[in-house]
């Protein structure tokens, strides 16, 4: 008995850093970092999951000139225009507004706010490559067919989105190598008919971090958008077990309980065996 609870103490040990999956009977142990057909490697820059609690880094950029923050600065309760330049402070910047007809070439923190995006559909908000948005404590609704979206250059370096701190984002959708980090606080809704999380330009992918939430138009959406939801490096396409289910919410499962979700197999093989010795 003391070497069966040593051998389930060291599976689940195992299982907090990699998948425990069962091929015909053969358990296999699945490390989502070596494992590139797991932990896909989209742009070597930056990696494509938050560690728990943390945001993804940003790249710089190469101008440096560019690579500064601007801060929301809006006191009103609902903003409407997102590119309205007196709800931002540029005091930490060379910028003095945001042009709605180029990609964001800033590092925006928008916080406490409550935005309610009204532009026409398809007009969307672009994030340049290697730049991100990042919103604390925000409630951010695109009213129309739009979202973030990365830059369409062909050059697979994400654009990014960072959904943190108690934070909310309705949108239709993402696209064009965007890159959506959502903490343990936050939630994302795409409600979009299509490929929500589109990839037919440049790939786009939605990392959760425990207890994150994401919410699709249907409960099919996430087996045909498997491939691009990842907890802690692991897809739901390689091992749907990292959601559960709510309507068509899901919520990625806490490492610990999905550890011993993922040992359970083994535990029962082992119980079985200790029955017959």
């Amino acid at each position: 008995m003391k070497r069966t609870l040593i051998t389930l103490l060291s599976i689940i040990s195992i299982a907090k850093s990699a998948v425990i999956t069962s091929v015909e009977g053969v358990a296999v142990v699945i490390n989502p970092i070596e494992n590139p057909s797991i932990n896909p490697v989209v742009n070597p820059e930056r990696p494509t999951q938050n560690n728990n609690e943390e945001i993804v880094n940003v790249s710089e950029s190469k101008d440096k000139k560019l690579d500064m923050v601007i801060t929301w600065d809006a006191e009103e309760q609902e903003i409407y225009d997102f590119y309205d330049g007196s709800n931002w402070n540029f005091s930490q910047s060379d910028s003095l507004e945001l042009d709605r007809d180029s990609p964001i070439a800033n590092i925006l923190t928008i916080t406490d706010a409550f935005i309610v995006e009204d532009s026409p559909g398809y007009s969307h908000i672009e994030i340049g490559d290697g730049f991100s948005v990042t919103l604390k404590s925000t409630d951010f609704t695109f009213e129309n067919a739009n979202g973030f979206t990365g830059v369409n250059d062909n050059d697979n370096v994400y654009s990014t989105l960072n959904i943190t701190d108690g934070s909310s984002m309705n949108a239709a959708f993402s696209a064009v190598g965007l890159e959506i980090n959502v903490d343990s606080t936050s939630s994302l809704t795409l409600r979009g008919f299509g490929a929500s999380i589109n990839s037919q330009v440049e790939r786009s992918v939605v990392n959760l971090s425990p207890n994150a939430q994401l919410t699709l138009s249907s409960i099919e959406k996430f087996a045909q958008q498997g491939d691009d939801i990842y907890l802690n490096g692991v897809s739901f396409s390689q091992n749907p077990s990292i959601l559960k289910f709510n309507g068509n919410t899901g919520t990625a499962i806490p490492e610990a309980h999905l550890a011993l979700l993922s040992a359970l197999p083994i535990i029962l093989l082992l119980r079985r065996r200790t029955r017959f010795n």
